[in-house]
C-alpha cells in the first residue's frame, strides 16, 4: 500500500516523466485552406445574376465559428493557394477602373478573415506586374518562392518565398513554416509583357531550398502551397508538380495544391499520371488537399500534433473539402464589399446591343451552335483571317431574346483572354483538329475547340489521330501543303491544351504571326471586349449555325 505522500511523489514524478519525454504537450493544429477563390467575394452569381453557394463571405462564416470554439490547446492557420485577381466581373471592374481603389476587394476580404498566407496564382499576371504589386499593397503574407526577379536572381520583391509562424498548442509555441511556389507553366498561357522583369522556375528545387532554410531557423512543422495540381493528360508536367513536390519533401505535413479545380481530401484516392493509386490522397507520406473553385469549399486539415524528446511531432493529419451549400454570408465581408458589388451589377446591366433570337448555351460544349459560331465569327471578324477556333466556356449561359447587356458577354466569355491571327499549313490544320478531337466530350470544356471556316466530321469509331475523315475548305479537301490564317486566343497560342505542341510547335518555336489584339487595341483586345464592340458595331445580332462539324459515333 501506498501513503498519502508515496503517491503524491509517484503521480509528481509520472508528470515529471511525461513532461521530460514531450508527451505531455499536445494539441490540434487546423489549417483552414482555400483556392483559386477567381473573385467570389459574397454568395453571388454575377453570371446568372442569382445567389450561389459561393464566395469568401460564407469562407468567413465558418473560420469565425471555428475560431469562436477552437479548444485551449489547439491553434488555427488561414492559407490560400491562388487564383485571386481573375474570374468575376468584379475582378474585371477592378481591372478596367484601378483608379477607384486604393486596396482590392479581394485582399481586403482575406485581411478581414486574418489569412497567414496567401499564394500567386498564374491568373494574377493576367493584368501586369504594376497591377498586381498595387493588389497586395502592404500585405507582407503573399508566396510565391519560384518567381525570380530578372535582375536579382532571387524571389521577385512583391512576393515572401515562404514564412515562419508562431502557433500556441498546448501553452507551447510552435514555429510553421510555410513555403509557397506558383506553377512554372505560366509563359504557356500568359503574354510575355504581363510578367516582364520576372521569370518561373521549377518548383521541386525551390522547395527543396526552403525546406533546407525553415529547418535552419527553427521550423518545428513545415506546410507547402503550391498553385499547381496532380498531372492530367491534357497538362505538361511542368504545370501540374504535386506528385514531384511531395515525393521530393517527404518532411512536409500538408500540401495544399490549387488550379485544377478540383477537390482533394482524404475521402477519396488519387491517381498519378503513371497510374499510380495514392490511397485518401497520401503521396510518400504527404497528405494533400485541394479545395475546388470559387469558395464553392473549404479545406480544412487538422495536424494532430505532440511533443515527443523535445521535438514535436505531427502523429496524424484530417483533410476534408467542407461544402458552402447552405452557409450563410459573414455580414462584415457583405458590408465591406457591398460599394464594389453594386457597381459592379450597376456597370453590368448597360444594354449594348440586340439579340434578333435566342443564342443557346446548353450543349454548346459538343454540337456545333450559333452561340460559340458567334464566338468565332468575332475572332475571325477581327483577326481578318479564314478560319477560327474556340472554345464552348460557359453552357449555362443564353443570350436571350431582346436587350444584350454586358453582364450576358461576361457570361458567355469568361476569361481575360487576347486575339492572335497566325498563319499555318493544311497539315498543321489537321493536326490542330485531331488533338481537338481528343477532348471531345470530355471536362473541363474550354479544352475542346471547334473549327470554323472549315466544313469537317470527327469519326470516334476511328483510333486517335486518325479522326477527322472529312475536311474541306471551300468545297475542296485540305491538302498539307495549302495555307490558311486562323484565329485563336493566346491560351492557345501560348501552349495551352497542348494545341502548339500538336502542330509541332515546341522549344519556343511559334507560327507567324498575322494579327495581335493586344498590339492593336491594348487592354480593349481582349476577346470580352471585342465581343462588346462586335455587338455595339452590329447594333442587332441574329443567331446564325452553319452546322460545318459532325460527330459519328
Amino acid at each position: 500500500m501506498f501513503g498519502k505522500r508515496s503517491c503524491k511523489t509517484l503521480a509528481l514524478a509520472v508528470l515529471t516523466a511525461a513532461i521530460t519525454s514531450g508527451t505531455a504537450f499536445a494539441g490540434n493544429l487546423t489549417v483552414f485552406s482555400t483556392s483559386d477563390i477567381h473573385g467570389s467575394i459574397i454568395g453571388w452569381n454575377y453570371f446568372t445574376a442569382q445567389p450561389a453557394d459561393v464566395g469568401l463571405a460564407k469562407i468567413s462564416t465558418i473560420i469565425k465559428e471555428a475560431r469562436s470554439q477552437k479548444g485551449v490547446n489547439d491553434d488555427i492557420l488561414v492559407v490560400d493557394g491562388g487564383d485571386i485577381l481573375q474570374g468575376t466581373p468584379l475582378d474585371t471592374y477592378m481591372v478596367q477602373h484601378p483608379n477607384e481603389w486604393k486596396t482590392h476587394p479581394m485582399f481586403d476580404a482575406f485581411n478581414t478573415i486574418g489569412y497567414d498566407a496567401i499564394e500567386l496564382g498564374n491568373h494574377e499576371f493576367n493584368f501586369g506586374l504594376n497591377f498586381l504589386q498595387k493588389a497586395i499593397g502592404k500585405n507582407k503574407n503573399v508566396l510565391a518562392a519560384n518567381v525570380i526577379d530578372d535582375k536579382t536572381g532571387k524571389t521577385w520583391k512583391g512576393v515572401q518565398p515562404y514564412l515562419l509562424k508562431t502557433v500556441n498548442i498546448d501553452g507551447e509555441k510552435v514555429k510553421v513554416g510555410i513555403i509557397g511556389t506558383d506553377t512554372p507553366a505560366i509563359p504557356m498561357f500568359e503574354d510575355p509583357s504581363h510578367y516582364a522583369g520576372v521569370h518561373f522556375v521549377d518548383q521541386v528545387p525551390v522547395f527543396r531550398q526552403c525546406v533546407k532554410e525553415l529547418q535552419a531557423k527553427g521550423a518545428d512543422i513545415i506546410i507547402g502551397i503550391t498553385h499547381s495540381g496532380v498531372p492530367r493528360d491534357d497538362r505538361s508536367g511542368e504545370e501540374n508538380q504535386v506528385v514531384d513536390i511531395a515525393k521530393a519533401c517527404p518532411e512536409l505535413s500538408l500540401l495544399i495544391c490549387a488550379h485544377n479545380h478540383v477537390v482533394i481530401d482524404n475521402t477519396s484516392d488519387l491517381t498519378g499520371p503513371d497510374g499510380t493509386i495514392y490511397q485518401k490522397s497520401v503521396i510518400n507520406g504527404v497528405p494533400v488537399i485541394e479545395s475546388g473553385k470559387d469558395g464553392k469549399f473549404l479545406g480544412k486539415s487538422v495536424l494532430s500534433i505532440n511533443k515527443q524528446n523535445g521535438k514535436w511531432k505531427v502523429n496524424h493529419v484530417s483533410t476534408q473539402a467542407i461544402s458552402m451549400k447552405g452557409v450563410a454570408d459573414d455580414p462584415q465581408i457583405v458590408k465591406q464589399v457591398a460599394p464594389w458589388h453594386e457597381k459592379t451589377l450597376k456597370h453590368l446591366q448597360k444594354v449594348i446591343g440586340k439579340a434578333s433570337a435566342d443564342y443557346l448555351g446548353a450543349e454548346s460544349n459538343h454540337q456545333d451552335s450559333a452561340i460559340v459560331d458567334l464566338i468565332n465569327e468575332v475572332q475571325r471578324h477581327y483577326a481578318g483571317t479564314q478560319l477560327s477556333a474556340a472554345a464552348s466556356f460557359n453552357t449555362s449561359q443564353n443570350i436571350n431574346k431582346g436587350n444584350i447587356t454586358l453582364q450576358d458577354l461576361s457570361g458567355l466569355y469568361i476569361y481575360e483572354n487576347y486575339l492572335y491571327g497566325i498563319e499555318i499549313n493544311g497539315a498543321e490544320l489537321r493536326k490542330y483538329m485531331e488533338h481537338a478531337a481528343k477532348f471531345y466530350g470530355k471536362s473541363p470544356d474550354y479544352n475542346y475547340d471547334m473549327m470554323q471556316g472549315v466544313d469537317y466530321t470527327i469519326d470516334l469509331t476511328k483510333p486517335v489521330g486518325q479522326r477527322i475523315t472529312k475536311l474541306q475548305y471551300q468545297g475542296k479537301e485540305v491538302k498539307d501543303t495549302d495555307t490558311f490564317t486562323l484565329a485563336i486566343n493566346d491560351y492557345r497560342m501560348n501552349g495551352g491544351s497542348g494545341y502548339m505542341e500538336a502542330m509541332g510547335y515546341t522549344n519556343g518555336k511559334k507560327p507567324k504571326v498575322v494579327f495581335d489584339s493586344m498590339r492593336k487595341y491594348g487592354d480593349d483586345g481582349q476577346m470580352r471586349s471585342l465581343m462588346i464592340r462586335y455587338v455595339q458595331e452590329k447594333g442587332t445580332i441574329t443567331p446564325t449555325c452553319d452546322h460545318n462539324w459532325q460527330v459519328i459515333k
